[in-house]
């Protein structure tokens, strides 16, 4: 066998195993990542030109974080849940935490003090009264949402469809999301606690 011909062989190889290599992940994610839901905070509308899917929008603003970080860094984002069972994103980090379930992402916007600016904005206005003791002075990280938590993909004839249902639903849908090892994959949206496929061909 020529040396060339084994450099064909070798890339032909990674090109067949590489997508083998991305099914298997997200399955073993789908398959033995915790299940968080969370509340969607808007959606995209339906476009036909850029696929078959609906995209999905999450609260990603404002995220404390003990750490400086800078544009397009790598960030693990711990996930909480509320009093309702909702999960949001808790707080940022520059390396996994070791105790509780994260997403690893990259920053995509980085702001000192917003907390406390909005903290002295509501003082100044007679909003509330604010102890200066109490105030959180953490760094405020804007982070960004993997394709593989955010994007719905959904038939054509479904998705306007879907999209009323998001907008007259708003209150009862939340997105299952399996969250393993740092890696989130969209598991399916809920409506009044159906799949929205099959809520949406009840």
């Amino acid at each position: 066998m020529t040396i060339k011909k084994g450099f064909f062989i070798a890339f032909a190889a990674i090109i067949v195993l590489i997508p083998v290599y991305v099914a298997l992940s997200s399955q073993n994610v789908l398959s033995n990542g915790k299940q968080y839901k969370f509340k969607p905070m808007a959606y995209d509308p339906f476009d036909p030109f850029r696929g078959k899917y609906l995209r999905i929008n999450y609260e990603t603003n404002f995220i404390p974080t003990k750490f400086g970080f800078d544009e397009r860094e790598t960030i693990y984002v711990s996930i909480a849940e509320d009093e309702e069972g909702f999960a949001y994103f808790e707080e940022g980090f520059k390396s996994p935490p070791k105790d509780k379930d994260y997403l690893e992402t990259t920053v995509s916007f980085s702001s000192g003090a917003d907390e406390l600016t909005r903290d002295l904005e509501r003082m100044m206005d007679g909003d509330e009264d604010i102890d200066f003791e109490d105030m959180d002075t953490r760094q405020r990280v804007n982070i960004k949402i993997p394709n593989n938590m955010n994007k719905y993909f959904i038939n054509e004839d479904d998705a306007l469809k879907a999209e009323r249902v998001l907008e007259k639903e708003r209150e009862h849908i939340y997105i299952a999301v399996r969250i393993l090892d740092g890696e989130a994959r969209l598991e399916d949206i809920y409506v009044h606690d159906q799949p929205i496929k099959k809520y949406l061909h009840k």
